[in-house]
């Protein structure tokens, strides 16, 4: 049986859209192996650095006082004025590279960029996955907990990223709640880091 033209055509097009998704799912699956191998590696090292072991020059300057914010402001307001109590090195899986600090609190976590290492917000994969999928989908399971009625709004997971001309300074998230959580953002937040240098 002959094809039209059409038809060719037609299934050419269908072609290059099947290799391109090949592709890109490939390179899905091959960045999933890199997280999994990320975490496994973390998550065999689960233990904290205590803040009394951290060079006095990396603790962040004390954040001003926040003023009382409105009913309305509260819901999303996001600080790091909370005294942290551990302070987690984050590194590059490969050479143990210092990446960040994540300065923990009891409920809040900021994530400050080592002095040496230069993040652009703008770097795939910090919106992409480490803002969107992760983060984002916290926020979206907490969400879904307080219009249940299992959470109060003001218990839902927020986040902010502090930038300065595109570069990031600092992401603090509040709410992160429990330790599983908090691990998770480790690792993923090390791993996105690590990524974004390389695409330097």
């Amino acid at each position: 049986m002959e094809l039209s033209e059409q038809e060719i055509k037609r299934a050419a097009e269908i072609k290059q859209w099947a290799e391109s998704r090949i592709a890109e799912l490939e390179e899905e699956t091959t960045r999933l192996r890199e997280i999994l191998s990320v975490l496994d590696v973390f998550l065999r090292k689960t233990s904290f650095q205590s803040a009394a072991t951290i060079p006095k020059e990396t603790t962040p300057a004390p954040a001003p006082r926040a003023k009382k914010a409105t009913a309305s402001e509260k819901s999303t307001q996001v600080s790091a004025t909370a005294e942290y109590k551990e302070v987690k090195p984050l590194t590059k899986a490969k050479d143990g590279h210092l990446l960040a600090n994540a300065y923990v609190s009891d409920n809040s976590v900021a994530i400050v960029p080592a002095s040496d290492v230069v993040l652009n917000s703008s770097k795939p994969p910090f919106k992409s996955f480490f803002l969107n999928r992760i983060l984002d989908g916290m926020r979206s399971k907490d969400m879904e907990n307080v219009s249940a009625g299992r959470l109060s709004e003001d218990e839902a997971l927020n986040y902010n990223v502090e930038e300065q001309s595109g570069v990031i300074k600092k992401i603090v998230i509040n709410n992160y709640r429990d330790k599983s959580r908090l691990n998770e953002v480790f690792n993923t937040s090390a791993w996105t880091f690590a990524r974004m240098l390389e695409k330097k």
